[in-house]
């Protein structure tokens, strides 16, 4: 709540505003030839894998608690430290305990999940954690294994989820967080998505709750502890 307010800035998000858009192809059509074609190669046809929506919902255990999921996150993070600073024992260590922390996260929070899995096998190879509130659809995190790195698994869950929200009237921004590296705030701007500093005054968070599929959130609690905080937040920041 402290971050959709503005009360604890973050590193800055990637945005990318979808009112003017009425489909995802006028999204495509804005985007540099290269992209263009990695896009048509992103395709669950043409790289074998299949992808599935699976809600988190309140009260049950998440729909990634597994030990598959947990794989995705680990090698991912693997392959991250690893090219950054280069294989090594160490490396492979911290990649694990980064893995360790943030597989925890995702699996308390919110949202629902897109799986992918390797369609000849059924093997998960990957995973989006999606989270909406208000006007704004945040891809919160994303995961996947060595396999699913070659396959344009990251590119396909980002044009999904560019093209749910250009056709939900409730979605203005697309939010796909802060980056790891320059170089992949580099890689989301190629595709229309712009770094912002103060990313809370441009994705709108706080005019309304989280969006919930019909009784996915029968069980949950949270939301009500939320409006809570999130009020108790606006009345502070009154009285400053």
């Amino acid at each position: 709540a402290a971050q959709w307010t503005g009360r604890w800035m973050t590193r800055p998000h990637s945005l990318l505003d979808v009112k003017n858009f009425t489909s995802v192809d006028e999204w495509v059509k804005t985007l540099p030839r290269g992209c263009k074609r990695t896009l048509k190669k992103a395709t669950p046809e043409s790289q074998n894998f299949t992808v599935a929506t699976k809600l988190i919902r309140g009260g049950h255990p998440a729909p990634h608690s597994s030990y598959a999921h947990f794989r995705c996150v680990v090698q991912h993070e693997v392959r991250l430290l690893s090219n950054m600073y280069g294989a090594s024992t160490g490396a492979f260590v911290n990649a694990l305990a980064e893995a360790i922390s943030r597989y925890i996260g995702t699996t308390r929070m919110a949202g629902s999940i897109r799986e992918y899995r390797d369609a000849e096998r059924d093997r998960v190879i990957g995973f989006a954690h999606e989270v909406a509130k208000a006007r704004t659809i945040r891809g919160q995190w994303f995961y996947c294994d060595d396999d699913a790195a070659k396959r344009y698994v990251w590119f396909h869950s980002v044009k999904d989820l560019v093209q749910r929200s250009i056709d939900d009237d409730r979605i203005d921004v697309v939010d796909l967080g802060p980056s790891g590296s320059d170089a992949f705030t580099e890689l989301k701007a190629r595709y229309g998505f712009e770094s912002v500093v103060d990313w809370p005054s441009a994705a709108d968070y706080t005019s309304g709750g989280f969006h919930y599929e019909e009784n996915q959130n029968e069980d949950e609690v949270g939301e009500d502890v939320l409006r809570m905080i999130e009020k108790i937040m606006r009345q502070q920041a009154r009285g400053q």
